[in-house]
């Protein structure tokens, strides 16, 4: 998962987050005003329209006067009487028009108020205007009755009040148990990005900071863990790749410079050794010349004469390892090769108790490369072979052919290569056995370098007796001048 992709799901859900709090937030708020605002400015109304209802009945109740006592020649105003009931209807009115009557009095409460005071109306307007202390009691009685049901609804609304309070206060509660579980989910959300920024992007930084501080000090084996598939386990990779682009880089610089300081050390000394070499070779020649057909010393002579060739050819050797190799590619038949190669050391194996079986049926007919120094390459690593193979074993030499390249595998069962020398016996003069001169496998390193190819070693072959070494040398079949 890219980071860009992290970072918007991580976005995403804190969005989302925000939107919860928010939408709880305004909820919250709204929820309150109806379950506590509206229910008090409900009943306020309620109680404003009854309010209006007994202060007008009052008003009724004392245009009436007593009406225990005969009060002699008493005439009330008929006309403030029906105002009042005007107001009283007017009061019913609204309070019929609020949507909330039905829940705060009741509609039947406020139907049996219309129908009393309807009453009160008919009983008035049949008693005035000259109404006597019997019909005034009555008509105050029928008022009373009134007043006493108002504060009937009133109490019931009171009560509902106070219901409402009880009930407010665990909304409150409520809400504010949604708003901490908001809160805390964004507090949680917070501390989740700073931990998941700390591992998607502080650490990495740091690893990759490390790791360019290393690589600036000249650690170039050091390697950048790469654990994720984002943008910084790419930078990683790149990282990586670059570190082992310079180490290889400055391998082969000090190879370079290596190699031509031993060979500007080995042309020197094979300058000054050979001509020292020739004068005792010509002496040995004239010497031998100048003797008897029978002497004993003619012997001696070839032997001296036999070993200036071979140091020669130790010399030349010297020159070839030390000195860059120069292709001549054209068509051989590796086959042809690699069967003249082994013919060679049948021999020198059966000397050492060995046998060779070589199958040559995988390799191609036809290749293109530098056949001279393939063969050179082969003779160091069947010599090998033959020298470190056990008495009575067997050396096998195997072919094979496959995706553009062809490859021999030479295999003996001699003590094998400890793992911490492979990469070291390719090196020029580097040996371990006693009067080697440590120039074949770096001549057949070389050969494979310059074609194109690959030699690699396996040590060992036989896991259960911990011997035998393997050497597959694999070159292109058509390989350019390097």
């Amino acid at each position: 998962m890219s980071l860009r992709l992290k970072f918007g799901l991580v976005m995403l859900l804190l969005g989302a987050v925000l939107v919860v709090n928010v939408g709880a937030s305004v909820w919250g708020l709204l929820f309150l005003r109806r379950e506590l605002s509206w229910p008090l400015e409900s009943i306020q109304a309620v109680m404003n329209g009854l309010h209006d209802i007994k202060r007008s009945g009052e008003g009724q109740a004392a245009l009436l006067g007593d009406g225990r006592l005969d009060q002699g020649g008493w005439a009330p105003d008929p006309e403030a009487f029906d105002a009042l009931a005007d107001e009283i209807d007017g009061a019913l009115d609204r309070l019929e028009g609020l949507p909330t009557v039905r829940v705060r009095s009741g509609i039947s409460n406020i139907r049996n108020l219309r129908s009393r005071s309807d009453e009160i109306r008919r009983a008035a307007a049949a008693a005035m205007p000259q109404a006597g202390a019997e019909q005034r009691g009555a008509l105050v009685a029928m008022i009373d009755a009134r007043h006493e049901l108002i504060e009937r609804i009133e109490g019931r609304i009171l009560d509902d009040a106070e219901l409402a309070v009880g009930h407010g206060d665990r909304l409150r509660a409520l809400v504010l148990i949604i708003l901490i579980v908001s809160v805390t989910g964004a507090g949680a959300i917070a501390v989740l990005m700073s931990m998941l920024i700390r591992r998607w992007v502080l650490v990495p930084l740091e690893i990759l900071r490390e790791g360019a501080e290393r690589l600036g000090r000249g650690d170039f084996e050091h390697r950048i863990p790469v654990t994720a598939r984002d943008e910084f386990g790419r930078l990683g990779d790149e990282f990586n790749e670059m570190a082992g682009l310079i180490k290889a880089m400055q391998d082969e610089r000090v190879e370079r410079e290596r190699m031509a300081a031993m060979g500007e050390m080995a042309r020197r000394i094979v300058h000054n050794l050979r001509t020292p070499l020739a004068g005792i070779r010509n002496l040995a020649e004239t010497t031998r010349s100048e003797l008897d057909p029978g002497s004993d010393l003619i012997g001696v002579q070839d032997r001296i004469m036999s070993s200036v060739d071979r140091f020669e050819g130790w010399l030349s050797e010297m020159l070839r390892a030390s000195s860059p190799i120069e292709l001549d590619p054209r068509r051989f038949s590796p086959r042809a090769i690699v069967g003249s190669v082994v013919e060679s050391h049948v021999d020198a194996a059966r000397a050492r108790g060995l046998t060779i079986r070589a199958d040559l049926d995988g390799l191609p007919e036809e290749a293109v490369g530098d056949p001279a120094h393939i063969e050179h390459a082969l003779t160091a690593l069947v010599s090998n072979a033959v020298e470190f193979g056990a008495h009575g074993s067997e050396v096998r030499i195997e072919g094979g052919c496959g995706g553009g390249y062809w490859s021999v595998r030479v295999v003996d069962s001699g003590p094998g290569v400890p793992e911490d020398l492979r990469a070291a016996i390719f090196r020029p003069y580097f040996t371990t056995r006693r009067g080697g001169t440590g120039i074949g496998l770096a001549l057949v390193k070389r050969v494979a370098d310059q074609h194109g190819g690959t030699i690699t070693v396996r040590s060992p072959v036989d896991a259960d007796s911990g011997v035998g070494t393997a050497f597959e040398l694999r070159l292109p079949t058509g390989a350019g001048d390097g």
